[in-house]
This record gives C-alpha cells, structure tokens and sequence, in this order.
C-alpha cells in the first residue's frame, strides 16, 4: 500500500488518473484476480443451475434401482420355470440338473448328438471332402463357444490355452485369413498330425457318447486331422455366386436347388465339378482361392520341405510356448497363487501322479539328477516348470517326425489316423465295461449325482485306482 500512496501525485505528467505506470499495473492485476473470481462463481452457479434443471428429468432416463432388482428377479424366476418346470421358480437350475432324472436326460441327450455328429462327420468326410473345411468352420465354434462358459464355471478355464486349442485357431485362421497359403497349411498339417493326433491315446481320450466333455475332447483332437486329411488329398472347393455351379449345390435360382449339377444359376459350392481341380469359377470374380490337390503336390525338395514341415511349425510351437508362459508366469501370476482352485495343465500334471507320463518324467528326473530320491513335482517351482515345458517340447518334435511322410502317402497318413481312432473307441470301449458300469449305478446311491466335471473326473480316478489302473482318460485333452 505504501508504494500505491507513494505513487499519486495532484497533478503531474502522468495524465488526468493520476496514478503512475507501476499503480496501474498492480491494480489491473487485482482487477483480473477479481473477474476470474467472478467468471469461476458464475460458472459454480451456472452448473448447480443445470444440475437442479436436469434432476426432475433423471426418471426419465436412469432406471430405478428397485425396478433393475425386480427385472432380475423376474427373469430369474422364468429361467428357472421354464427350465425345471417348476411354475413357482424355487428350485435353482444348479439344483435340477444335479437331480438324477436330469442327470440321465443330459446323458442321453449327449449320446444321441454325440453319434449323429459322428455319422454327419463320416459322411462329409468321405462324401464331399472338399467341404470339409465349411463343415469343420459351422460345427467347431458351437463346440468352442460351450466348452468356453463350461470350464470358467469350474475354472478349468485355463485349459483353454493348451497347444491343442492353438492348433484349432491356426486352423480358423487358414481357412478365413489365408486359404491360399500352402505353407501355413502345412504348418497347421504338421499340428494337427502330430501332436494333436498322438495325444489321444497319450492322453486316454475316450469316445464315450453320453459324456459331453469326452466328446468335446475328441471332436478338439480328430477334426483337425480330419481337416487335413480331406484338404491334402482332396483340396478345398470355394463358396461362389455364379452360374454353371458343381455338383453339391448348383442352384438356387429358377429351377430351385440341384444337387446333380444341372441347373444353372445361383448359389455355388465348387466351380467346376472337378474335385480338388483349379480352375476358373463361372460367373464369379476369377481363379478360385483355397488350395487345389495341384496346389498341394507341387514336389519340394528336402531342403524346402523341412522348412515347411518342420522348420516353421516349430517356431508356431515356440510362439505359443513363450505365450503362455508370459500369460501364467507374468500376467496372471498373482491370480494363480491366490486361488489353488484354478487349474492349469502344469498343476494337473504335477499333481496326478496316476498318469503315467507324470509319473515317468518323476522317474526320470530323479535318475539323472534333477530331483532328490524323495522329492516331488511341485507346480510352483522352476525345477518343474523346466521339466514339463522341456518335456512337451521334446514331445512335439518327435511327433514331427513321421509328418514328411503323412505328406506324401496317403496310404500312411489314412493309417496313422485310423490308429489314432482305434485307441479313441478302444479306450471308450475300456471306460464302458471297468469303469462307467460300476461308477454310474453308484452316481445315484446316497445323492452322490452332483454334475460337476470337477466330480466325474475324481469318480473316475477314484474307480480307476480301485481296478489297479492308471487314470483312465485323465483330464481328456490336459497338457495337449
């Protein structure tokens, strides 16, 4: 203040305010303070006004929170109702399909699409294997979709990353993003040949009908093979619009849908009614795109044909190594410790030692040293982890092996598959007469029927360990 009184003068050249260059700058200051001041409450009382102005409108447009609780409720109700016809909605569905009549129609439910679908699969394969790749692309996601909601109720649902999985996807991914490329389809030829084929009898998978989950693991395990099989040695025929169409689905125009390739027009499954020819597409937009039997005989040499067969599926394989390693390593470490409850296939491996491939890894890391004489798996050490991700890479490429010659005899490879399938029913046949017998009478005595995955998998080893037998079908596709 002193320098403002300082600063008036009666009458000198500063002008008619009287107030010097330095008074007039601070006292601007304060005058900005003040209007910022100003603007700030003006804004403050501009947005209470909103706010007052916008609540009696917020019924409108923000659902109450005790009509949200009653459309919950209600649709639980009719949920229930609807499933276990129970008009008053008491019973919880968990509750009805623990019960043993629910229990036996879900298994016969199982059954009969578990032999429809197996008579659907023969008779695309063998009929028009050319569309074989359109039936695995409708069929496989439904199989996906259940098996996804089915293992993160029971969280299993870190099974869904297993190598098995992976070689689906590449699978989808031929199909959809680069059905012309030969060398991912014999990347996805090597997967699904190797070690996706050979873990069914590694790994006990079982054709048992009335078991949805076995079924599952069977469809994972044999579609690709199936897929590769009927691409190799009869190509894949396109999905076109245009006229002159093939013999599965010629038209769909005037004179309605053929099967004879008569008609003309329409909707077409091939473009010429040459299987596993490339060839110009009538009536559409050029040369077809998916892979021709052509394509695919093309010789190669030694040199090209390890690259191609052996060099690139590993590097995939390694891909998805390092994958999930970060996944159950880095990123969900934390989860995993704080809940035993989530299973991996290294924590079902390390922990059943029924299974004879743990069992020998056991045996053979005390051998050479690794392990103590009395020592056991554990899955959170480095010393098993090392183990069980060197011993599934040592797996993969022994099952590489035999895949060159998969590639150029059709007579091996329909061999080696045929074997494969030979284990799958022998092992279902094996399921049926020691263990489902006994363990399915005894599912319904004291209320023992419980529906859990969880539950038929320990009924299963328990009857198992009583026949003096190894786990039969252990976790199905586990550590695939």
């Amino acid at each position: 203040m002193r320098k403002r009184q300082g600063a008036v003068a009666s009458g000198g050249p500063g002008g008619g305010d009287g107030v010097v260059p330095e008074a007039e700058e601070e006292i601007k200051e304060e005058g900005g303070d003040a209007d910022r001041g100003g603007q700030e409450e003006g804004e403050m009382e501009s947005e209470d006004a909103v706010e007052r102005r916008s609540r009696p409108l917020e019924r409108f447009f923000k659902r109450p929170q005790h009509l949200r609780r009653l459309i919950k409720v209600k649709s639980k109700l009719m949920l229930r109702a609807t499933v276990t016809g129970d008009r008053t909605g008491t019973m919880r569905v968990r509750d009805y399909v623990k019960m043993p009549r629910t229990v036996q129609t879900i298994d016969k439910v199982s059954f009969t699409l578990g032999v429809v679908g197996l008579l659907v699969t023969q008779f695309v394969a063998t009929e028009h294997p050319e569309f074989f790749w359109l039936y695995y692309l409708v069929s496989a996601p439904i199989i996906f979709v259940y098996r996804v909601i089915q293992y993160s109720m029971i969280k299993y649902h870190y099974f869904l990353i297993d190598f098995c999985y992976y070689a689906n996807v590449a699978c989808f991914v031929h199909i959809l993003a680069a059905p012309s490329s030969a060398t991912l389809f014999r990347s996805v030829f090597a997967y699904s040949n190797g070690p996706i084929l050979w873990a069914i009898p590694l790994w006990r998978n079982s054709l048992v009908f009335h078991s949805h989950d076995k079924v599952q693991s069977v469809f994972i395990h044999t579609m690709p093979a199936i897929l590769t099989w009927c691409t190799r040695w009869y190509g894949q025929q396109d999905l076109t619009w245009g006229g002159d169409a093939g013999p599965l689905l010629d038209g769909m125009g005037g004179d309605g849908l053929s099967l004879d390739g008569r008609s003309g027009g329409g909707f077409s499954m091939d473009g010429g009614g040459q299987r596993g020819r490339s060839h110009p597409i009538s009536g559409g937009s050029g040369m077809r795109v998916r892979l021709s039997v052509e394509d695919l005989q093309r010789p190669m040499g030694v040199a090209e044909m390890a690259t191609e067969l052996y060099f690139w599926p590993v590097v995939g394989y390694v891909a998805w190594q390092v994958a999930y390693l970060v996944k159950t390593e880095l990123w969900d470490v934390k989860r995993l410790d704080e809940d035993p409850e989530l299973v991996t296939s290294l924590r079902w491996l390390a922990n059943d030692y029924k299974t004879p491939v743990t069992r020998w890894a056991l045996r053979t890391s005390r051998r050479i040293g690794l392990f103590d004489c009395d020592e056991l798996f554990d899955a959170s050490s480095l010393k098993t982890k090392f183990v069980f991700v060197s011993l599934q890479l040592i797996y993969t490429i022994v099952t590489f092996l035999p895949i060159p010659l998969c590639y150029v005899s059709k007579v091996f490879h329909t061999a080696l598959m045929l074997l494969a399938f030979l284990s799958c029913i022998w092992n279902g046949a094996e399921y049926y007469i020691d263990i489902f017998s006994r363990r399915y009478a005894a599912k319904f005595e004291a209320g023992a029927a419980t529906g859990s995955l969880r539950d038929e998998d320990k009924a299963d080893s328990a009857v198992a360990e009583a026949n003096g037998e190894g786990k039969a079908n252990g976790g199905d596709d586990q550590a695939s």
